[in-house]
């Protein structure tokens, strides 16, 4: 294991939970409980009162606790060197956009991906001072931004989309990070830019873009709170972005979540960073937005084939499984009666460790509800059309079809309250999802696999939930 290094600082995670004079750690993703000794426990003390790591001993308990998601990296302030590049088709007006808030103080490259206005491209690129690079025909994102890494030896690409608003300080601020040797790779949180965009479809992009993936910071990866993330601002260390070869340039869509699932096999890390926030252009229509959301459904199934289990589908755990479909099936004792098991194992395992059962036990109660919305929301966009016919068959049938196309957007509309009703937030969420579904079921078609569309039942861990480990 590589310590982190010396002059990083680190915060806990929000949901981690600190008892016994911080000897006993709850919390990460997945969850866990991580027991320390006397001496790990004086020193993770330190590290949590802001104390930089000033030995190994400190930059490996550091390494564990970031590693478990249990706490996150505070990079020192030396910045590495920066070379942006930025692949662009047509659209110059938002290329023009894209270099002002760059501005000009780290080198740009910008490559023209085959645009029909390459008279456009060439001008605002020359007025920004940014070295262009063509390419004879339109190959896709990953193809240019493969082409715009050629012959650089600077330290750091960051690859920004010509459609995204960054500036220079966010993308020294992100690059602090590669001072740590295992990561590969960094990126911000990506906020709807409002100034182009403020009717109903800004509205509900701001509380549902995609390209959003929330504010808490995470090693990046399966089975981690953030999967992965896009490329629309990704800041990669060079070396290891020729190591595993670059962009797949046969992927047009999914290309990032190719790249960082390469990358997480390769034994490298990737860090999103959400304390670092930079602008996208959303869509300015329904139909831009629907086509969108309809290419990135297509790219699910080429992943599945590329990552296997790596692939962005429904885990299911047959403990609250049982208890939801005796519910749903009209057995509530039965379905009780196997949430009290399940709590009351969980429970028992955790007091044999000493460790505090209030949140496992309510997370075991609460886990067939979440289970529910966790279906309802894998199934709007996949198998809707078999819900609705479901529904017309009986008054039951109807009410539950009615829970599950409601229930999905009106649990978002309640968590995120957006400055939408939540009648045209449902409308929104029901097109958003009929489009995203309908390219995955292209890509199922296409790649000849069924794996995207099929959820996967998983260990049922519900009486070792809490993964516990000791450390000295």
């Amino acid at each position: 294991m590589t310590p982190l290094p010396i002059g990083f600082r680190v915060v806990a995670d929000r949901r981690t939970r600190r008892h016994d004079g911080d000897r006993l750690l709850v919390g990460g993703h997945p969850h866990r409980v991580l027991r320390l000794s006397d001496r790990g426990a004086a020193t993770a003390h330190r590290l949590w009162s802001g104390t930089p790591v000033a030995g190994r001993t400190d930059g490996v308990l550091a390494r564990r606790l970031i590693d478990a998601g249990l706490a996150h990296p505070v990079p020192p302030a030396a910045t590495p060197s920066i070379t942006v590049v930025i692949p662009a088709y047509d659209d110059s007006a938002a290329l023009d956009r894209c270099l002002v808030s760059l501005g000009d103080e780290l080198s740009v490259r910008v490559v023209d991906d085959g645009s029909a206005d390459a008279a456009g491209i060439r001008a605002v690129a020359n007025r920004h001072g940014a070295t262009l690079q063509r390419l004879p025909r339109n190959a896709g994102p990953a193809a240019a931004r493969n082409a715009g890494v050629r012959d650089l030896t600077t330290d750091v690409i960051a690859f920004v989309d010509s459609d995204a608003m960054a500036t220079p300080q966010a993308l020294r601020q992100l690059a602090t990070h590669f001072a740590d040797p295992s990561i590969a790779a960094v990126a911000p949180r990506v906020r709807p830019s409002p100034a182009r965009n403020d009717g109903l479809l800004g509205r509900f992009a701001d509380g549902m873009t995609p390209l959003d993936l929330g504010p808490d910071p995470s090693i990046v990866g399966p089975d981690r709170l953030v999967t992965y993330v896009p490329s629309t601002v990704l800041l990669v260390r060079r070396t290891s972005f020729e190591a595993i070869g670059g962009f797949d340039p046969s992927l047009r869509f999914g290309e990032d979540v190719d790249l960082v699932w390469r990358l997480h096999a390769a034994g490298c890390s990737t860090r999103y960073a959400p304390e670092v926030r930079v602008g996208h252009e959303e869509p300015t229509g329904w139909r831009r937005w629907l086509v969108r959301r309809y290419h990135y459904g297509t790219s699910t199934a080429a992943l599945a084939r590329r990552h296997r289990s790596a692939a962005l589908t429904l885990r299911l755990r047959p403990a609250p499984l049982t208890s939801l479909a005796l519910a749903v099936t009209g057995r509530p004792r039965l379905a009780a009666t196997a949430v009290l098991v399940t709590t009351a194992r969980l429970t028992a395992r955790l007091r044999r460790h000493d460790v505090p059962v209030t949140s496992g036990a309510a997370a075991s109660v609460a886990a067939p509800a979440v289970t529910a919305l966790g279906l309802t929301r894998w199934a709007l966009p996949l198998w809707w059309p078999a819900v609705v016919s479901a529904g017309l068959r009986s008054k039951r049938g109807r009410s539950m079809a009615l829970t599950m196309l409601v229930a999905p957007p009106i649990a978002t509309w309640l968590a995120r309250r957006p400055s939408v009703d939540p009648i045209r937030w449902t409308v929104a969420s029901w097109l958003d999802a009929v489009a995203y579904g309908a390219g995955v079921w292209r890509g199922c078609w296409r790649e000849r696999t069924m794996a995207p569309v099929l959820p996967v039942l998983v260990h049922d861990a519900s009486a070792s939930s809490q993964r516990h480990h000791t450390e000295t």
